[in-house]
């Protein structure tokens, strides 16, 4: 009775089977793995273009390339590639990065580390010129904003005095109480025995007291000779008549 059983159900399966197939039901698939690239042939994919890009001058391009290679199998020479990238992209600070990175993780000593050496000792120096010459943009800019400010503040001084003054025109402009301020500062900064006056000197010692006196005396001699002479002269105007 029990494989009575059993048989009907494989009946009922192949049935079935034979039924999906005359109706056109899709038969299931069995999912197979795609083969896939290995990460060293993906890097040394990226590793040509690297180098492709680099021959035609887009070292943009090849740097990613290059920076790509290098997360997919990390080997030295790869930075040693990403460090001639920055150095023709003029970021010399990065250069220098990468080529220390390149040899300190060379398992040994690689054969152009002299070159990389010389390499290494030029990028530092660029960087520092770089770095000084980001400084004196940063002084030039910093001392340009600076004078611009007080340009502005001297004219918003001068446009603040034209106010004071159409507001109140009896007002003493602010230049000449400068002035004369100055010129008060200037007049008690000379000594007091540096000025002398006619009024610090005694009468007897002045000049024009005694040229007075002598004149005084002349005229009074003029007219005693005058009023005594016997003939006084005319002193009136003479006619052709007389």
């Amino acid at each position: 009775m029990r494989s009575l059983i059993h048989s009907r159900r494989i009946d009922r399966k192949a049935l079935s089977l034979v039924l999906a197939l005359g109706l056109g039901a899709p038969l299931p698939v069995v999912a197979q793995e795609a083969p896939t690239v290995s990460s060293e042939a993906q890097a040394r994919d990226r590793f040509s273009e690297g180098n492709l890009a680099y021959d035609l001058g887009e070292f943009d391009r090849a740097l990613k390339a290059f920076s790509e290679s290098y997360r997919l199998k990390p080997l030295p020479a790869f930075l040693f590639n990403i460090a001639q990238c920055h150095r023709q992209l003029n970021n010399p600070s990065r250069a220098a990065f990468f080529y220390r990175r390149y040899l300190a993780l060379s398992s040994e000593e690689p054969a152009n580390a002299d070159v990389v050496r010389e390499l290494i000792a030029e990028m530092d120096g660029k960087a520092r010129a770089q770095e000084e010459q980001r400084r004196e943009r940063e002084r030039f800019t910093r001392d340009r904003e600076l004078q611009r400010a007080r340009e502005q503040a001297a004219l918003a001084e001068a446009r603040a005095s034209q106010a004071r003054l159409a507001a109140n025109p009896s007002a003493t402009p602010v230049a000449a109480q400068e002035k004369n301020g100055a010129s008060e500062a200037l007049a008690m900064q000379v000594p007091e025995g540096a000025v002398t006056t006619q009024a610090s000197k005694p009468w007897s010692r002045r000049w024009y007291v005694w040229a007075g006196v002598g004149a005084a005396a002349l005229l009074a001699g003029g007219a005693v000779w005058v009023a005594t002479a016997p003939n006084p002269r005319d002193t009136t105007l003479g006619t052709v008549g007389r």
